[in-house]
């Protein structure tokens, strides 16, 4: 036991430190930078007169909700120091200290507020208060239960922004004790494939929109807040350039058949294996195929533009794909893309072809 009478002046005097593990006998903090972590380094001021066995430590980041705690014996110590280390760095710490003295007698606090530079020891000064809990004092015994509340442990979200109508990966883990998590996402717009997993798939609403996508998870229990966290996503439109056409539409959905050897060519007469032969093979380009597909009519017969610039309407490649999606008849050939048993293209990709050749068709 220490009883810090005629030591307590000393302590004011003395730098101390706190490291990870709780070691009154820890070495110097190397002077080196050790990543992005650093040390603090305490020093403590106690009233004279006041014997203290064990102090209670805590330190806090309400900017990053980093908290780490413990006790140190000082009981057999002539000095009160201390060492932590493994802080990340950054501002706005606060230490709490906290201790009775061994008869019960006195009560004593103390706070104080510090930064952590990345590599470096922080030594922090703290005054630590305290004061008799009075005459007639009395002890209680405490009969508690613990409970695990739930909680949210990591929340992904790919991408944060994407097309109206596109998919949206999300992913959480969560803790609630000994029970298992249960998970619920609701959003302002858009819907879920399976609002009950942790890996949901998350597609955005057919028109642009921020959209708020919450997770709550349970169960909780009496004395813990809702256990939820909730983050943005942009559902827009793409710009109408070629660039974006090929990229999401063409690239993703039709090079499959549309290259050399493929039905697309060897049937279809047109090459959209590269960016630049699409372009050349679309843009003012009258239609060659020779396949009657279910429309019975042959796009060579039909002889229509393949893409008319500044006429989504009067445009092959857009009334194939439209048909598709509206299961009405194209001019020629099939509804696009093949096999029939393929998904059509969404609106939004179908509206971003149609404003691409309204806007001049232009290879942008």
């Amino acid at each position: 036991m220490r009883t810090l009478r005629n030591h307590a002046r000393n302590a004011i005097l003395v730098s101390s430190f706190l490291a990870a593990t709780l070691s009154a006998c820890s070495p110097p903090p190397s002077s080196g930078h050790d990543g992005d972590v650093g040390t603090i380094g305490l020093a403590l001021q106690v009233a004279p007169g006041v014997t203290i066995n064990t102090i209670s430590w805590s330190i806090a980041n309400a900017t990053t909700a980093f908290t780490q705690s413990g006790t140190v014996n000082v009981q057999n110590s002539n000095t009160i120091r201390f060492q932590v280390g493994g802080l990340p760095a950054g501002a706005g710490y606060t230490i709490t200290l906290n201790a009775t003295s061994a008869d019960g007698a006195f009560t004593c606090a103390g706070m104080a507020g510090f930064a952590v530079t990345a590599g470096m020891t922080s030594t922090v000064s703290v005054m630590l208060t305290c004061v008799a809990n009075g005459n007639g004092s009395g002890t209680v015994v405490v009969d508690g239960t613990t409970a695990v509340c739930a909680t949210i442990t990591s929340l992904s979200v790919l991408p944060l922004e994407t097309t109206v109508n596109s998919p949206i990966a999300l992913s959480a883990s969560a803790t609630a004790g000994s029970l298992t998590p249960m998970f619920s996402w609701t959003a302002t717009g858009g819907t879920f494939d399976n609002p009950a997993s942790a890996t949901p798939t998350f597609t955005c609403p057919a028109t642009p929109a921020t959209v708020t996508i919450t997770l709550t998870v349970s169960p909780s229990v009496p004395g813990c807040t809702s256990a939820t966290q909730s983050v943005a996503v942009t559902c827009d439109t793409l710009n109408p350039t070629f660039t974006n056409v090929y990229a999401n539409v063409i690239g993703a959905r039709c090079t499959g058949c549309h290259r050399p050897g493929g039905g697309g060519v060897t049937v279809g007469m047109l090459d959209m294996s590269t960016q630049a032969k699409a372009y050349m093979n679309l843009v003012g380009v009258t239609s060659a195929g020779t396949g009657a597909g279910t429309s019975g009519v042959t796009c060579a017969a039909a002889a229509v533009p393949r893409v008319s610039a500044g006429s989504a309407t009067g445009s092959l490649l857009y009334n194939k794909v439209a048909s598709k999606l509206t299961a009405t008849p194209p001019p020629c050939g099939s509804p696009m893309p093949l096999p029939a048993t393929a998904a059509p293209l969404t609106q939004a990709q179908v509206d971003l072809i149609g404003a691409w050749i309204n806007g001049g068709a232009l290879n942008d």
